[in-house]
């Protein structure tokens, strides 16, 4: 049977095995994959990326994984998280884009709209300066030094999904603060 033979690759692969992982690879990248592009509607790329996240996240998790368990419930599961996050990060930016393109929509003069950015810098300053020191640390981590999700954790020593929750908090908040204000309160 496919499944028992999975969760004995899923051992070795927490052992560091890197043909038992070769091997749960070929046999479910394709519908991994699949999976994706019905889910992105055809997106090849996305799901060629989202896919390659999916088996990154089973190498991370490797040792997590239980043996009691079948295999392809907890694989589609890594595969479901990692879509819903993605949608949830696209909503927000497209959140973003439409506030930006409404508050940008009249064409200004250079200098006006220099004057426009270092106000909303300072804007967005004073309420970065409103946050819990927590979020604020993890929103910077992640926007002005760049980090992954992963690699705040570790700097910050939080779980990922306290990484990701407190920056959908920070990013939420910066949202509702920043949208009352158009362009002319700025100038």
């Amino acid at each position: 049977m496919v499944g028992s033979g999975d969760n004995e690759l899923m051992k070795r692969v927490a052992g560091a095995d890197q043909a038992a992982f070769t091997e749960l690879y070929t046999r479910w990248a394709g519908k991994i994959r699949y999976f994706f592009l019905r889910l992105y509607g055809y997106d090849y790329d996305t799901a060629d990326d989202r896919t390659q996240d999916t088996f990154l996240k089973v190498l991370e998790h490797a040792k997590k994984f239980d043996a009691d368990q079948n295999f392809s419930p907890w694989l589609y599961t890594i595969a479901c998280n990692l879509y819903k996050n993605d949608m949830r990060r696209r909503k927000l930016d497209q959140h973003f884009r439409e506030t930006a393109i409404t508050e940008t929509s009249v064409e200004m003069p250079a200098a006006d709209r220099k004057m426009e950015i270092q106000s909303s810098v300072k804007l967005v300053h004073q309420y970065l300066e409103k946050l819990d020191p927590e979020v604020k640390t993890i929103f910077l981590l992640r926007h002005a030094g760049e980090l992954t999700i992963p690699e705040i954790a570790r700097a910050t020593g939080c779980p990922e999904g306290t990484v990701k929750s407190r920056l959908f908090y920070a990013m939420k908040k910066m949202s509702e603060n920043l949208q009352p204000h158009t362009i002319n309160e700025w100038i």
